[in-house]
């Protein structure tokens, strides 16, 4: 068996899109940054996730196990 690491996100351009929006976080105040993000389509419930707690923006699951496929020669 071996492991999946679900808190990874699955969608690189919504990623990138929050990390700009973290950096205007910093630069600027959260409204500025959280319009940004409503101009990018972010989901609300994600923008209210990482600008209200930025260190724990990720959700972290617990790693699933998945059998793993035994090949045969």
């Amino acid at each position: 068996m071996y492991e999946i690491n679900q808190s990874s996100r699955p969608n690189n351009e919504m990623s990138k899109v929050v990390e700009q929006g973290l950096a205007l976080l910093q630069a600027h105040d959260r409204a500025f940054a959280s319009a940004f993000l409503v101009r990018r389509g972010i989901p609300f419930s994600v923008i209210v996730r990482v600008l209200s707690d930025p260190p724990e923006r990720r959700r972290t699951a617990r790693p699933r196990q998945v059998d793993r496929p035994e090949w045969k020669a």
